[in-house]
């Protein structure tokens, strides 16, 4: 009775396969000898059942067909996205598609490669806020079908594009991002798990000498569920000029004049940043801590920068920093700063530790930053001796809510003023993050004395 029904087991199987080879051998015989063949004749169906991937009207000009080994290719030509109004809002003049075996069973079009050649596309943000991408108003109804679609191909690039921003609310120049090159990659075991890699380089028009480059590893299925994403985001920037791109970023201190290079790495869930942490080398940066402080020159500036979310507050960490300016030289600064909720009340700490640093540079360094009339001088340290040489401090901030603190050398026991600004200003009205920082200033004294 077993080894009959293995027998009949065997047999059904083995018509399955054969029914199978032969449906499959069909499929590819039609699609050689009559579908491709015959597919200009088709170009209209096969822009509607794009169209109705992609939720929006897309017509096709011209398409080409042929094998990419096993799979169909597909070529296409003068393909046009149009926008609410049922005008033309994106052409791409060439598409190359390689359509995947894996369409017969998931019932949906997918394809193993989508390459477009030299797209242009235009992003504008008018007067009252509203972004346009290709002409399509992004504060609309959200149409995630076909950005879906898009994060189930199995590899998708994007070459030599070039993309304009304008910024009509800044009131400021067109910025390009040139040979701009993306690489999405999909493969079909990791995209059922919503796992996605990708990749971009372009080069700036303005505010770099090299190209920018962005990596990230995502983990998320749907694009209008953004609170659901999770992942990584890596970026680079080399040759960059700071100043250069204040009319396009809000940055939180008046630069005027900065060159270097830095990296971020960032950690994001829940539509939220995790983790920021950026390692920056800056040369010849010139600012002002506050709209009327003094200008400062730092000939080189270099760190690691860290920024963490907790679940009451953030916290803010600065080590390995290194910084040149004038006679005042750092090495291996570190600077913690934890800012929590309590009961509805702010409460701030934080810790200051410098090593082998000058007294005299750091107290007219402090009084520069802070200082608003250019022929303040700065004070000296109230006593001791031996006030030029370097000396290594920490210092603990866990009450910063006072007016004034200093610092205490522990070998000669002098101590100068940091930092002095009347007590009482609110965060949100400071001229710029540090300046903010300086506003919550305290009078702790630390050392062995």
């Amino acid at each position: 009775m077993i080894k009959r029904s293995l027998i009949w087991l065997y047999s059904a199987a083995t018509y399955l396969l054969w029914a199978a080879i032969i449906v499959i051998a069909a499929i590819v015989l039609g699609l050689r000898y009559y579908v491709l063949p015959s597919v200009q004749e088709h170009k209209d169906a096969i822009a509607l059942k794009i169209s109705e991937v992609a939720g929006q009207k897309i017509t096709i000009g011209n398409i080409k067909a042929s094998w990419d080994g096993m799979q169909p290719r597909l070529d296409l030509y003068q393909v046009d996205l149009y926008d609410a109004q049922d005008r033309p809002a994106l052409t791409l003049d060439h598409i190359e598609t390689s359509l995947s075996w894996l369409s017969l069973p998931l019932a949906e079009p997918r394809l193993a490669r989508l390459v477009i050649h030299r797209p242009q596309l235009s992003v504008r943000r008018e007067t009252d806020g509203t972004i346009y991408v290709a002409g399509i108003s992004m504060s609309g109804p959200s149409r995630p079908e076909f950005p879906n679609w898009l994060l189930r191909q199995s590899q998708v690039d994007i070459r030599d594009a070039i993309v304009v921003w304008q910024d009509e609310l800044r009131s400021a120049p067109p910025l390009e991002l040139r040979n701009l090159s993306l690489s999405l990659v999909n493969p079909p075991w990791e995209s059922f798990l919503g796992r996605h890699r990708f990749g971009l380089r372009a080069n700036p028009s303005v505010g770099a000498s090299g190209p920018i480059e962005i990596r990230g590893n995502l983990l998320g299925s749907d694009v209008s569920q953004l609170a659901d994403w999770r992942g990584t985001i890596y970026a680079k920037a080399e040759g960059t000029h700071l100043a250069d791109w204040s009319p396009w970023i809000s940055l939180p201190i008046d630069i005027r004049q900065g060159f270097g290079a830095a990296q971020f790495w960032m950690e994001f869930s829940e539509a939220r940043i995790d983790t920021l942490t950026a390692n920056v080398l800056l040369q010849n940066l010139s600012s002002r801590f506050g709209r009327l402080a003094q200008e400062i020159t730092l000939q080189n500036l270099a760190g690691r920068l860290q920024w963490n979310r907790l679940d009451d507050g953030s916290e803010f960490r600065a080590s390995k920093v290194k910084l040149t300016s004038g006679g005042l030289q750092m090495q291996d600064g570190e600077f913690k700063l934890v800012m929590r909720n309590v009961s509805g009340k702010p409460r701030i700490a934080g810790e200051l530790q410098l090593e082998n640093i000058g007294l005299e540079p750091l107290a007219a360094f402090a009084v520069t930053t802070t200082r608003r009339s250019a022929s303040t001088r700065a004070p000296s340290p109230t006593r001791g001796e031996g006030i030029d040489q370097p000396f290594a401090a920490t210092v603990a901030l866990t009450s910063l809510l006072h007016s004034r603190y200093s610092v205490r050398n522990r070998s000669s026991r002098a101590i100068f003023p940091m930092a002095s600004r009347p007590s009482g200003i609110r965060a949100a009205r400071a001229d710029s993050a540090l300046a903010r920082m300086n506003s919550l200033s305290t009078s702790n004294s630390g050392g062995n004395g």
